[in-house]
């Protein structure tokens, strides 16, 4: 012990590393100086300290990790090219599995003996090991019947068990797939709705999936959100409210939330068991007296909170109490468009996407970390939050705490 303090005492950071594999042996006072060691000048001594005790469950230890922000370190471990033009990202809930569900819009068209038309777009699932980036296998599949049937909107619920692709058919009727990732086989179709109703274009603008992938909300051009229960396969509610085009939908199945964002500048909070509205929220004007549009909008897990990214200049995010219906925070990124909100497993961080994506605090709430160029289209974080994982056009990128 007396050894391993000397090494922790000299001025080469060589030495203090060193010191902290022998001090952890220690137990308590060797604990003591291991998390002294997280406010070390060298950020090369900092991060060894943590490493050491992260996996230590005594209580002052878990104090001092949950006041040390490991995220400073953050570094991108290895990148995936995926030669493809729409995709969605997710991470199994074991944090051992990345799924991928992808299309570049190619397809075909296979007349049958009766006269019918097959085919498709073709997508694609493809899964890694997280850790590593192997590949550990490929799945090919199409969307729709023919090959004008093009998909525009993919989603992987956060369990990365169900996969929602909608689009647009050949016969301009609306087309959603739902495709269990399980059995890798289409669950069912939800089809028939016309692209055009009584001159009101009902093409589809944002599209959410609950957690476990059991609710599905899409929201359209005419202003209304359409929400289905995926284990019945029945349409439940439209919702209707909103006078403009839906810009962000998210669900929270567990507290009966949804939430929904409009180009009419109003966000609106639904009672998923009613289908009511429980109350309309108008973000506060920023620059000029302008009312702002809200883009993307995510509900905690504990469904308490509600973030909200806006077009402003300033691309503000804003914060909500849902019990409250106020606003309690806004935060400046200066990332440009929030492009996408998501948080955490445990909802205490959360991670905005634009022109950088970075890594807030929700509880402080303070910026954490940023991840260069990530105007990503997908994002998704693993369950112990070590892992963030962006899609950015054609490529993923695993971003990881040493």
């Amino acid at each position: 012990m007396e050894g391993a303090k000397r090494s922790f005492a000299n001025s080469d950071e060589n030495y203090r590393v060193l010191a902290l594999s022998q001090l952890i042996n220690y137990r308590q006072e060797g604990w003591d100086l291991v998390i002294q060691a997280l406010k070390d000048p060298s950020k090369r001594v900092q991060l060894a300290a943590y490493k050491l005790l992260r996996d230590i469950s005594e209580l002052k230890v878990k104090q001092a990790i949950l006041e040390f922000n490991p995220y400073r370190f953050f570094e991108c471990v290895y990148t995936i090219e995926l030669n493809k033009y729409y995709s969605a990202i997710a991470i199994h809930p074991d944090g051992k599995t990345l799924v991928c569900c992808c299309t570049n819009l190619s397809g075909y068209e296979k007349p049958q003996k009766d006269g019918s038309i097959v085919g498709g777009t073709y997508f694609f699932i493809k899964k890694w090991d997280l850790s590593t980036g192997k590949q550990l296998g490929t799945i090919h599949k199409t969307f729709g019947t023919r090959m004008e049937d093009h998909p525009t909107h993919l989603i992987l619920s956060s369990d990365a068990q169900t996969l929602a692709i909608n689009g647009y058919k050949h016969d301009k009727t609306i087309r959603t797939e739902i495709w269990n990732l399980n059995t890798e086989q289409l669950s069912h179709v939800i089809s028939g709705q016309q692209l055009w109703e009584s001159g009101k274009c009902n093409i589809i603008t944002a599209i959410a999936l609950s957690y476990d992938g059991k609710i599905l909300a899409s929201g359209n051009e005419a202003g209304n959100i359409l929400v289905w229960d995926l284990e019945t396969k029945e349409n439940i509610y439209t919702l209707k409210g909103h006078l403009k085009s839906i810009t962000s939908v998210a669900v929270n199945a567990d507290t009966e939330i949804i939430a929904s964002a409009s180009f009419d500048k109003t966000i609106k909070i639904w009672d998923l068991k009613t289908g009511s509205e429980i109350y309309t929220l108008i973000p506060h004007p920023r620059i000029y007296g302008i009312p702002r549009i809200t883009l993307s909008l995510a509900i905690s897990p504990d469904g308490q909170t509600l973030i909200t990214g806006d077009d402003d200049l300033s691309n503000n995010i804003s914060i909500w109490d849902l019990r409250t219906g106020k606003e309690i925070n806004t935060l400046s990124p200066n990332s440009g468009k929030i492009s996408m909100l998501s948080f955490s497993y445990d909802g205490k961080k959360f991670v905005n996407c634009g022109i950088n994506a970075k890594i807030w605090n929700l509880q402080t709430p303070e910026f954490i970390a940023k991840i260069p160029n990530s105007s990503a289209t997908s994002i998704a974080i693993s369950p112990d939050e070590q892992t963030i994982v962006t899609c950015v056009r054609e490529l993923i990128e695993v971003w990881r705490v040493p």
